[in-house]
């Protein structure tokens, strides 16, 4: 987590000083940027790994999920809050300078991470062996495990239907329906509140109802946001658009927070101490790599065979995310 974190610092720090001497412009520019969205993204992949990896080491795994819900809540807030805070920014600096704040939070976050401390006793012994080796051992463990590969292939396809929708929805509720770009941000803010109240009450939620049926009442809601949209393009709800759209965001956003959290006591339930970092780091990697690989397929789709076509993809990776629950416990 900690190396995800300062590595965040680095490449942040490193944009900006390829600014300062010049060089961020033409292919030379480009090339940079492509380096460092790639290296963002895998110190991403690393922190949350890292994350939810400190969570079962700091509490009893009964406590796990709740614990898990209260972090998502406070992430959702941040995430809710950064687009704000760079259309601010924007709006007095240049882009360069935003990078410089984003690393200047990001070193807020190393410093209060340093508050973190693991007891000896939670800590596994070393596996000594290759890094391939033990994430080659860590996808294995997964793919071996019935309700860990089963949960983990809930939430892959959920990021990938989340996506499909991130990628459709500003061309469809912008240039199809005529939204204005304020009504479509408003619409944003109500999702991101969505997911932070999501988050709140995963756990509260798969007490009560148990596992298998939050994560398929998760997927009915998702596929739902999706026939509210279609609906919407064929005139058939009453109403301003803005209205469905805003329904469609707060399925969206809050069912895609109570997935993330809904499941995440197994991997310490079902995997001995020494793995579950490997294992976690197979999940993440899953989890999180669908996800531009959706954003770019869905993309080219849309462009190359119109939103129709998209919208039947996004459609099935909703309902298709049931399949997996069936088999949860």
């Amino acid at each position: 987590m900690t190396a995800g974190t300062a590595l965040r610092v680095l490449v942040l720090l490193g944009a900006v000083a390829a600014w300062l001497i010049g060089v961020l412009h033409g292919a030379t520019g480009l090339v940079i940027l492509i380096m460092a969205a790639a290296v963002l993204g895998v110190a991403d992949v690393a922190f949350t790994a890292g994350q939810g990896l400190a969570v079962p080491r700091l509490v009893e795994s009964d406590h796990i999920r709740a614990t898990f819900g209260r972090v998502q809540s406070f992430s959702q807030v941040g995430h809710a809050a950064g687009p704000l805070i760079l259309a601010g920014l924007l709006s007095v600096v240049a882009l360069p300078m935003a990078w410089l704040a984003g690393a200047v939070m990001y070193l807020g976050s190393l410093f209060a991470q340093r508050g973190i401390r693991l007891s000896r006793s939670a800590l596994p012994e070393p596996i000594r062996s290759s890094a391939w080796a033990q994430a080659r051992a860590g996808f294995t463990h997964l793919r071996t495990t019935p309700v860990l590969w089963n949960i983990t292939l809930a939430n892959v396809l959920t990021n990938a239907g989340a996506m499909a929708a991130n990628t459709t929805m500003p061309v469809l509720a912008i240039r199809d329906l005529g939204l204005s770009p304020t009504a479509f941000a408003m619409i944003g803010g109500v999702g991101a509140v969505s997911g932070i109240l999501g988050a709140a009450v995963a756990s509260p939620l798969v007490q009560r109802l148990g596992l298998r049926r939050t994560r398929l009442l998760v997927s009915a809601g998702m596929a739902a946001g999706v026939a509210l949209v279609a609906s919407t393009l064929g005139n058939v709800l009453p109403g301003p658009p803005e209205a469905w759209l805003g329904v469609q965001a707060v399925l969206a956003a809050g069912g895609t927070s109570i997935a993330m959290v809904a499941g995440s006591d197994l991997p310490a339930r079902h995997s001995p101490p020494e793995q579950l970092g490997t294992l976690m780091g197979a999940q993440r990697s899953m989890v999180l790599g669908v996800m531009p690989i959706t954003s770019m397929a869905v993309g080219i789709l849309g462009s190359m065979a119109g939103l129709g076509p998209a919208l039947i993809v996004w459609a099935c990776l909703t309902v298709l995310s049931a399949v997996p629950c069936l088999r949860l416990p």
